[in-house]
Formats: C-alpha cells, sequence, structure tokens
C-alpha cells in the first residue's frame, strides 16, 4: 500500500478501537460502582487468568500465522494454513482449559466464586480461536474490526441488563463469553465463505506448535508474566490491594492497546514487502510506525502522569483513588512498552528474528517475575506496578542491545547517526552496512 492508503486503513482500524473505548467508558464505572472493590477486584482477576489462558493457546501461533498468510499465492495454500493453525489451537485448548481449572482453585480470592475462574478460562480459548490474524494477514483489515464492534455492543447489552449488584459478578463473564462465541461463529462462517471449511488434521499440529515456540517464549516473558500480574497479586497481597491495582492497570490496558492497531497494519505490509524483494521500503514504513508508536508512548505519559488523580476518583468512584498513584507509576513504562512492541513486531517478527525475541522475553520475564515477589507483598499494588515498569525497561535495554548487534539500529529514526557518533567518539569501526535483512 502506498501512503495514503497505509493511512486510510489506520484510520479505520482506529476508528473502530474507538468503539472498543467507548466500550470501556461505559462499563468500567459501571463494574467500579455497582460491583464494588472487592468484587470488581474478583472480576479483573478473572480477567487476568482468561488473558494468560488466551496465550498459552495461541502459543504464539498468532504471529506466525499472519506472517505465513501474509505470503500465500493462492486460496488453497490460506485454507492450508487456516486449517492448521485451527487444529493447534484446539490441540492447545485443552491444555489451556487444564491449566485454567487449576489457577482457579489455588487462588484465594477466585476459589471462592469458581464459576468466575471457569467462565474467564473458557472466555480465554474462545479469544484464542478468533480469526483475526487470518484477515489481518490477508490484508482484510476492516473485516475484524467490524466483528470486534458487534461482539462489544451485544456483550454490553447484556452487562447493562444483567448485572444489578455485587452477587452479579458472574454475569460479567458470562456476558463477555456469549458475545464471543456469537462473534466466532460470524468470522468462521464467513473464513468458510471465502476459502472452504478448515480441515482439522494433527500431522502437522507439532511441527507448527515447535516453530512458533521461540514467540511464545517471548510472549511467556513479557506478555504472559505480565498480563497475569493481577492474577498473581491475588496470591501475594490483599483484595484491595489487587482492586487497586487490577483498576490502574486496566486504564494503563487501554492506553497501550491502542498501539495495536498499526500493528495490524504494518506488521503484515512489513512482511509483505520484505517477502517480494522490496527491502527499503519495508525499511521505510518500519520507520514510519517508529514514529507514530514512540510519539505516542510520550503523550501517554504526560497524560497519565496529569490527570490520574483526577480522572480516577471521577470515573470510578473514592473509593478507587489510591489506584490513581498505581497509574502514575504505570506511567514510566509507556515509553519502554512503545519500543518494545516496534522492535518486536516491527522488526524481529517480519525478519524472521523470531529466536532473539525468545531470549529476550525470558529474561526479562524473569527478572519482573522476582522483583514482583520481592515488592508485591510488601507494598501491595505500588510493588507490582514497579516490577513491571522494572521489567519492561528490563526488556528494552535487551532488545536494543540485540538490535546494534545484528545492525538493525538504523530502523529506529535517528538511532543509527547518534550510534555512528558514539563509536566515532568512543575510537570503535564506523558501521558500513545498513540494516541486516534474511
Amino acid at each position: 500500500m502506498d501512503r495514503r492508503a497505509s493511512a486510510n486503513v489506520i484510520a479505520f482500524v482506529y476508528g473502530g478501537y474507538l468503539m472498543r473505548y467507548v466500550y470501556l467508558v461505559i462499563v468500567v464505572p459501571f463494574y467500579g460502582r455497582v460491583l464494588g472493590v472487592a468484587e470488581y477486584g474478583r472480576v479483573l482477576a478473572s480477567m487476568s487468568l482468561m488473558n494468560v489462558i488466551w496465550m498459552l493457546v495461541t502459543f504464539g501461533l498468532t504471529f506466525v500465522g499472519m506472517r505465513e498468510v501474509s505470503k500465500a499465492q493462492s486460496v488453497d495454500e490460506c485454507n492450508a494454513i487456516y486449517s492448521l493453525q485451527v487444529s493447534a489451537r484446539l490441540v492447545l485448548a485443552l491444555i489451556g482449559a487444564g491449566i485454567g481449572v487449576v489457577a482457579t482453585l489455588s487462588s484465594p480470592v477466585l476459589s471462592e466464586r469458581p464459576l468466575i475462574g471457569l467462565l474467564a478460562t473458557l472466555l480465554g480459548i474462545v479469544s484464542a480461536l478468533n480469526l483475526g490474524w487470518l484477515f489481518q494477514g490477508r490484508h482484510y483489515f476492516r473485516t475484524p474490526i467490524m466483528i470486534e464492534v458487534f461482539g462489544f455492543a451485544l456483550s454490553l447489552v447484556l452487562v447493562l441488563t444483567l448485572v444489578k449488584g455485587p452477587e452479579d459478578a458472574v454475569w460479567v463473564l458470562a456476558s463477555l463469553l456469549i458475545a464471543g462465541i456469537a462473534s466466532s461463529i460470524i468470522s468462521y462462517g464467513l473464513t468458510t465463505w471465502q476459502i472452504g471449511l478448515p480441515r482439522l488434521t494433527f500431522s502437522g499440529v507439532v511441527p507448527l506448535v515447535r516453530s512458533s515456540a521461540m514467540l511464545f517464549c517471548y510472549s511467556s516473558g513479557s506478555v504472559v508474566l505480565t498480563a497475569s500480574s493481577t492474577y498473581l497479586l491475588t496470591l501475594l497481597s490483599t483484595p484491595a490491594q489487587v482492586g487497586y491495582f487490577g483498576a490502574a492497570e486496566r486504564f494503563a490496558t487501554i492506553g497501550i492497546s491502542l498501539m495495536g492497531p498499526a500493528g495490524q497494519v504494518f506488521i503484515p505490509t512489513i512482511t509483505r514487502q520484505l517477502a517480494q524483494g522490496d527491502k527499503e521500503g519495508a525499511h521505510v514504513t518500519t520507520r514510519r510506525g517508529a514514529v507514530l508508536l514512540l510519539g505516542y508512548s510520550v503523550l501517554l505519559l504526560c497524560g497519565a502522569l496529569t490527570l490520574s488523580p483526577f480522572l480516577l476518583p471521577l470515573i470510578l468512584g473514592a473509593a478507587f483513588e489510591p489506584s490513581a498513584h498505581v497509574l502514575q507509576v504505570f506511567a514510566w513504562m509507556f515509553p519502554f512498552v512503545a519500543f518494545n512492541e516496534f522492535v518486536a513486531f516491527y522488526v524481529f517478527v517480519p525478519r524472521r528474528r523470531d529466536r532473539m525475541l525468545a531470549i529476550a522475553g525470558v529474561v526479562s520475564g524473569l527478572v519482573n517475575l522476582a522483583i514482583a515477589l520481592v515488592l508485591a507483598p510488601r507494598f501491595g499494588a505500588m510493588g507490582m506496578a514497579c516490577a513491571r515498569v522494572i521489567g519492561e525497561a528490563t526488556l528494552s535495554a535487551t532488545l536494543l542491545g540485540v538490535m546494534i548487534r545484528h545492525e538493525l539500529v538504523s530502523l529506529l529514526p535517528g538511532a543509527g547517526r547518534a550510534l555512528e557518533r558514539v563509536r566515532v567518539v568512543c575510537g570503535l569501526r564506523a558501521q558500513t552496512g545498513g540494516a541486516k535483512d534474511d
């Protein structure tokens, strides 16, 4: 796509995501005021578990599938990729279901109302079976957004109708699950019409899972542990601290997730450009993505630092005032998250540098977990937030080192010249080549 077409698609995708935040602007204050701190904390803990199950079942398959479909040349090739992906996710769903049951019974907060945890597990599996990766890989960027907006509308109607008080917390998860199933029916119906039914096969599942293992290692280190922070806090602190942290994390997640729509356009576009041998075009597209992500993260940092003390108590009520201070800690995480998103999915994934991502993700994940185990029992929500910031900063430092070593740092606007000047000052050799692509 040229610059104008790319801008139009990104604008449409962000318009769809705007509907997501209209949805959240309605339901987040509703949950905080109707459910109260303790029950809302329980719902947030279940949503954290749902995210973990989602990522365990996808096992890095999302970006592998998107990357392969972006290079597919025929409908039959797309169907083969689609069939194998669905088969692998169904196998992993059985493992995810078992993990979800054990996690629910192991959490003091969720075990008091285990149905919430079990519904969250089912919701994670349904979410992992979504076909957004297939539509995006085929450059049908608008289709998954329209389906997602339908799901938001349906779940909103169900939540506002069924949730009347703290005792109805289970209906929050039930409503989301019903909407997720309805959206999946539409997605699979459209895909069947376009490329045919999936031909379930288990002969290629093990090689596919093995090929996605590196991306999963990155996700397990940099994403699974961070996505499970609220659940982990249920094991280390009080329900009130879980509520404060979960509310702040929800707002932080809202800000971070706005980095996602651009990736839905940039990642398959860069992958296709590299597959077609257009390295210079891929470099230009990558730099555009960097400017967008890093510029947005600075705005997000400033907004969270200045507006949190006013907005969170206004939206959630005075009982959630401590959440504002937790969100201010989260604010320092945003630039690191933007940099990590750029390097991982705009630079390494299209260029098949999966092993580098795996190592970096595992290192940062272990750092995050170790610090969380030390700080969370002593400082509750604030300690867990600090652990998240330190974990993301560690990942950024690791990824930057890898980019410099493999001469990919020139893909970051201004970084190539800065590195050259540092090398001249330090008396090191000048860098003669550009970014090294496979």
